[in-house]
């Protein structure tokens, strides 16, 4: 089956998903509906690492519990919209931002109405902190609208105020928002019955399990994904350390150039039935990808930097894009490593932005990984292409 198939979200729908995390005084019956509309959604069952925070009786925040729950989380882009509509009276919404404030890799969850980072939803679908306010109740019957940028905006907030609790100076995100909205109404024995929901906000697009906001190339790869240049494995990864082979390549430029019809390819290890066929047929006629001397494509091979820079620098020529070339390769410590061949893609490429480079070496020879392709992409289209960094 095809690594690079077409990652799959659901249309514009409204959806619900119930947390399957057991939850004491969860209502037998639901008691409110709780429904989402967003451009993109899925809802992938996620086991996260949580400490939970409670109040002492001093009314101050302690740690009480390190535990893992298994939840269905509910990944939405950002303009989607939350409905809730209660279905007796007494029902309250309280929203818990989680946040991994140390960078541990475990999510914080101050669970407790004195938390700065506990929202309530008043009457006018208003989020506030229940540290300034008491919990609103709603009206049985009326519908509720939370936007995920409301969300979004809070949760920034919230963590601000969250690190300065746990005494951290500085907090530096290191997953997308993570929500849980409870819905709750009073039950017996002065407890409550709660419908429980976890959602994960993203931007434009749903981004694969391991992308990251703060890696170097997360905003490469959700403007290859949102433009439908890439797609995600099979698993929901997206595999940005994995090296990039010629097969790929070959698929991602057909994408980029329209996917567009083509002779039938001539290579003897490219057949009809290959998930490739059609891009390497294409990369074929256009004369983007050339073959060996022996009539094979060999689309299993990876590609080196000079490689991809070379095979990007004839793309450019075929969509009329500039190919000035003004950078000065002498200035990196391993220039005379470069290929006579790829010496000019190589100066065009570095006159656009379209290779990083660390500890000043072009590293010519290295093969390249799936996310040095959605960063040559991006600074492709920036620089030389229809789209501004704005996009």
């Amino acid at each position: 089956m095809n690594a690079f198939k077409q990652w799959m979200s659901a249309g514009l729908a409204a959806v619900l998903t119930v947390s399957v995390l057991t939850i004491p005084g969860l209502a037998a019956e639901s008691f409110a509906d709780f429904r989402i509309d967003a451009a993109n959604i899925d809802v992938p069952e996620r086991v996260i690492s949580v400490e939970r925070y409670q109040s002492d009786e001093t009314n101050a925040l302690q740690l009480t519990e390190a535990t893992e729950y298994t939840c269905k989380l509910n990944r939405v882009t950002e303009d989607a919209n939350f409905y809730i509509q209660p279905k007796s009276e007494g029902v309250s919404v309280v929203v818990d931002y989680l946040a991994d404030l140390n960078g541990d890799g475990t999510y914080e969850l101050m669970d407790s109405d004195n938390s700065p980072m506990r929202d309530t939803l008043d009457q006018k679908s208003i989020l506030s902190a229940v540290t300034d306010s008491p919990i609103i109740t709603l009206t049985n019957g009326e519908t509720y609208i939370v936007s995920a940028e409301s969300l979004s905006s809070r949760y920034h907030q919230a963590l601000q105020q969250g690190a300065q609790v746990l005494g951290l100076e500085k907090v530096s995100p290191q997953s997308f928002p993570l929500c849980r909205i409870t819905l709750r109404r009073p039950g017996d024995n002065q407890d409550y019955e709660r419908q429980t929901y976890y959602l994960e906000l993203y931007g434009k697009v749903l981004i694969p399990s391991d992308v990251f906001p703060n890696q170097w190339y997360y905003s490469a790869v959700e403007y290859g994904l949102a433009q439908g240049y890439f797609s995600g494995m099979e698993d929901g990864r997206f595999g940005p350390d994995e090296q990039l082979n010629r097969a790929q390549l070959a698929q991602v430029l057909w994408t980029v150039g329209g996917c567009l019809e083509a002779e039938d390819s001539r290579f003897s290890d490219v057949v009809p039935d290959d998930w490739f066929y059609h891009a390497v047929s294409w990369c074929q006629q256009e004369g983007l990808i050339v073959g060996y001397a022996d009539g094979t494509f060999l689309p299993d091979t990876p590609l080196t930097r000079e490689q991809l820079v070379s095979i990007l620098y004839r793309y450019a020529r075929y969509a009329g894009s500039s190919l000035r070339a003004t950078a000065d390769l002498s200035q990196y410590d391993d220039c005379d490593e470069v290929s006579v061949w790829a010496r000019d893609s190589l100066r065009w490429a570095m006159t656009n932005c379209l290779l990083t480079v660390s500890d000043n070496s072009l590293r010519p020879s290295d093969t390249v990984s799936r996310a040095e392709l959605a960063s040559a992409f991006y600074a492709y289209d920036i620089n030389l292409g229809t789209h501004s960094n704005t996009w």
